[in-house]
C-alpha cells in the first residue's frame, strides 16, 4: 500500500520515525524507513504473529540481547569484491558475529512463548572460531605482533634499533661541541625521519641531510649522518611489517569469506529481529492491543485512540461494513470528525504494518487493498487551484481508483462552492465511490446528505457529541444518530430570537427532500484470512521427511543439493552440493526427488558423499589444530 499522499495525511511518517527511535541498530532502522504497510493476507498475519510474540517478550522483561549489532554490509560487500578488511573493520565484523551468539542465547529462553521469533534463531549460525581468531590478531585498532612469528621479530627488531636511533640523537643534542650549532636542544619527525633544529648558519659544521627548513629560513632541520643506516633499516623494516600485517588481515578476510552467505543470512535475520522488537516496543508505548485481523471488509473499533494524541485521545468507537458501509459524520467544527477519519485510517495502517493498534478487546480490522483520503485544505498555489477545486482534484482520482477493499475517507464532502450544489455533488460522489464497493467515512456540515444516509440502505449517519452546558465538544462519536442543528441550538442558547429561529426552520422545510434511489447491494466474499489459517493447519500437518539421496531445492537460491542426513528432533538437514556440507532448517529446503527414483535399486549411496568425518579432517589439518602426530593418528584411525 504505497501512496505516499495517504501517508502524510494520516500520519504515517511520524509512526515510522517512533519505530526507528525504538530500533537498536542500523539496520533495524534500515527496515524500519522502508516501512510500508501490506495489502497480502499471509504477510500481515505473519508481521502480527512477530510482533505479538515481541510484546510478550517486551512484557517479560528481559527482552532480547541485540547490544553490539551494527552494520557490516559494506565490510561483507568489501571482502566479496576481494579486498580485504582493515583492523577496525575486523573488530566491528567480531562484535557483530558475538551479537549473534548473544542473540540465539537470549531467544531460546522464549521458545515457547513465541515460537515464530525462536524459529527465526535456527537458521542462525555460530562463529566462535572467527571470533577467536580476530580477538587474536587484532587488538587496539592494530595487528597484534603474536598475530604470526615473523611480525613478532619484525617489531622487536625495529624497536632495537629505534632504541639505538634515539641514543645516538641524545648523544648527538648532549656533546658540548653541538651546542653552538643547535637552535634549539631537541630532535622531531619530518616525513618519518628524526631531525634536529641546526641554525642556517652552521648548517655546514654538522654532517647530515637537510629534510626541512623553518619559514624564516633561521633554521634547518638536518637527519645527522650517524643515524642514516639506522633510519634506512628501520624503513625497510617498516615495509616487511606493514606486508606482513597486510598478510594477516587477508588470511582474516578469507576465513570470514569462507562463510560469507551465513552472515549474510545473520545480517538479514538480525536487523529483522530489532525491527520486529521496535514495533513491539512502539505497540507497548501506544497501549496497542491484540485484535482480530479479518478480509471481509468490516471494521469494529472499540475504544480505540489515535496514537498520537497518547493519554488525551478519546476513546473511539466505530462500526462499518457489517450492515453499512458508507458512514456519514455530522457535528460542529472542531468537534473530532476529522481526527475520527485520521484515526480509522491509521488504525488499518498500523495494523497491516504489523502493528499492534492502541484499541479495546472485540476489535476486528480487515485487510484494505488501499486507504484513498480527502482531508485538509488541497489548495494547490502551484497549480493556481481554488480550495473546491483542489478537492474535487482529489475526489475525480478517489472515484477513478475506488474499488472492493477499498477505505475512502473524505472531511467535508462538497465544501467550497454553493450549499445547493455542494451537497448535491456530495450525495452523487457517496453513491458513485458506493456503488464502486468501497468502504467509505465521509463528514459533512449539509443537511441533505444526512438526509440521502437516513432513508437508504448501506448509508447511516453519526454525529460527534457536544456538550450542551458548556458548548463544548465531547469528541465522542455516536453511530446511528445525524446530529441536529448544533448551529440552531447553539445560535438560540447564546439569545438568538426564536422568530429568527423559527424563520430559518420554515425556509429549511420548503428545500426538495432528495428521493431514494436504487442503489448496489454487497454480498461478503470469503475470507482469504481464514483460508490461510486452514492451509497452515493442513501445512503443519504435513511435513517432510527426508531420507539420504533425496534431491531438494533450497528455496533461497533455487539451487539443487543433495540430503546427507535429516535430524528430524532439531528439523535440521544436512545439505551435500559441489563437495560442500551445509546444515539448514528443513523448512528452507523443498523436496524435488526421492533417491529411489533417482537411483536404481541397490545403489550405494555413500558413492554420492565425501565423508563428513573425512572433509571436517581436512578442514582441522589446514588450520592446524593437532597438537601432535598421536591425535592426528587417532582421528585417522576412528575414520578407518
Amino acid at each position: 500500500m504505497k501512496n505516499d499522499k495517504t501517508l502524510t495525511i494520516l500520519g504515517y511518517k511520524e509512526i515510522i520515525e517512533s519505530v526507528k527511535l525504538r530500533t537498536s541498530s542500523s539496520l533495524g532502522k534500515k527496515l524500519a524507513e522502508e516501512m510500508i504497510p501490506s495489502v497480502e493476507p499471509h504477510i500481515v498475519l505473519e508481521r502480527y504473529e512477530e510482533v505479538k510474540e515481541a510484546v510478550k517478550i517486551i512484557n517479560e522483561g528481559t527482552g532480547l540481547g541485540l547490544g553490539g549489532i551494527n552494520d557490516i554490509t559494506p565490510f561483507i560487500k568489501k571482502i566479496e569484491k576481494g579486498a580485504f578488511l582493515q583492523p577496525e573493520e575486523l573488530i566491528k565484523v567480531s562484535d557483530f558475529l558475538r551479537s549473534i551468539r548473544n542473540l540465539k542465547k537470549s531467544i531460546k529462553r522464549y521458545e515457547f512463548i513465541a515460537p515464530v521469533l525462536f524459529s527465526y534463531s535456527t537458521s542462525l549460525g555460530l562463529f566462535k572460531t572467527i571470533e577467536n581468531d580476530i580477538e587474536y590478531c587484532i587488538g587496539n585498532g592494530i595487528v597484534r605482533s603474536r598475530a604470526s612469528s615473523t611480525l613478532g621479530k619484525i617489531r622487536r627488531k625495529i624497536e632495537s634499533l629505534q632504541s639505538k636511533r634515539i641514543d645516538k640523537l641524545n648523544k648527538f643534542l648532549s656533546a658540548n661541541k653541538n651546542s653552538k650549532y643547535l637552535q634549539e636542544n631537541y630532535y622531531s619527525q619530518r616525513d618519518n625521519r628524526y631531525v634536529v633544529p641546526i641554525k642556517t648558519s652552521s648548517r655546514k659544521f654538522v654532517d647530515g641531510t637537510i629534510i626541512d627548513s623553518s619559514a624564516s629560513g633561521s633554521t634547518v632541520y638536518i637527519e645527522i649522518d650517524s643515524i642514516k643506516d639506522l633510519t634506512v633499516e628501520i624503513i625497510m623494516l617498516k615495509a616487511q611489517e606493514t606486508e606482513e600485517c597486510n598478510q594477516i588481515l587477508r588470511r582474516l578476510s578469507e576465513v570470514i569469506n569462507e562463510r560469507i552467505d551465513e552472515i549474510w543470512n545473520a545480517i538479514h535475520i538480525l536487523g529483522k529481529y530489532d525491527f520486529i522488537m521496535a514495533k513491539g516496543k512502539y505497540s507497548v508505548s501506544i497501549g496497542g492491543n491484540e485484535i482480530e485481523i479479518r478480509d471481509d471488509e468490516t471494521i469494529n473499533l472499540v475504544k480505540a485512540r489515535h496514537p498520537m494524541l497518547g493519554k488525551d485521545a478519546v476513546p473511539l468507537n466505530v462500526q462499518i461494513g457489517t450492515d453499512y458501509r458508507t458512514l456519514i459524520i455530522t457535528g460542529p467544527n472542531t468537534g473530532g470528525k476529522t481526527i475520527t477519519l485520521k484515526t480509522v485510517g491509521l488504525m488499518v495502517l498500523l495494523t497491516q504494518s504489523g502493528i499492534l493498534p492502541p484499541v479495546g478487546k472485540g476489535s476486528n480490522i480487515s485487510i484494505f487493498r488501499q486507504i484513498l483520503v480527502d482531508i485538509g485544505d488541497s489548495q494547490s498555489i502551484e497549480q493556481s487551484l481554488s480550495t473546491f477545486s483542489g478537492h474535487m482534484k482529489n475526489l475525480v482520482e478517489i472515484i477513478k481508483k475506488s474499488q472492493r477493499r477499498t477505505l475512502v475517507l473524505i472531511d467535508e464532502i462538497g465544501t467550497g462552492t454553493d450549499p445547493k450544489d455542494g451537497a448535491a455533488l456530495g450525495i452523487a460522489i457517496l453513491e458513485e465511490i458506493y456503488n464502486k464497493g468501497a468502504i467509505t467515512l465521509s463528514s459533512t456540515h449539509y443537511s441533505k446528505i444526512k438526509e440521502y444516509s437516513e432513508i437508504h440502505e448501506g448509508f447511516i449517519n453519526a454525529s460527534m457529541d457536544f456538550d450542551r452546558v458548556t458548548l463544548k465538544p465531547l469528541f465522542r462519536l455516536i453511530v446511528g444518530i445525524a446530529g441536529n442543528s448544533n448551529a440552531l441550538w447553539i445560535s438560540k442558547e447564546l439569545g438568538l430570537a426564536d422568530k429568527i429561529i423559527e424563520r430559518v426552520n420554515r425556509i429549511n422545510s420548503t428545500h426538495e427532500i432528495i428521493a431514494a434511489r436504487k442503489i448496489s447491494k454487497f454480498s461478503k466474499k470469503k475470507s482469504r484470512v481464514e483460508e490461510l489459517r486452514k492451509e497452515k493447519e493442513v501445512i503443519d500437518t504435513e511435513r517432510v521427511f527426508y531420507e539420504k539421496g533425496d534431491r531438494v531445492i533450497v528455496n533461497e537460491t533455487k539451487n539443487h543439493s543433495l540430503i546427507f542426513e535429516h535430524n528430524v528432533k532439531e528439523k535440521k538437514v544436512m545439505l551435500f552440493r559441489d563437495g560442500k556440507y551445509e546444515e539448514v532448517n528443513e523448512k528452507r529446503v523443498t523436496l524435488d526427488n526421492r533417491a529411489e527414483v533417482l537411483y536404481p535399486v541397490g545403489y550405494n549411496l555413500d558413492q554420492l558423499f565425501k565423508s563428513f568425518k573425512s572433509r571436517k579432517l581436512e578442514k582441522d589439518i589446514s588450520k592446524g589444530r593437532f597438537k601432535n602426530l598421536k591425535e592426528l593418528n587417532e582421528r585417522l584411525n576412528s575414520i578407518n
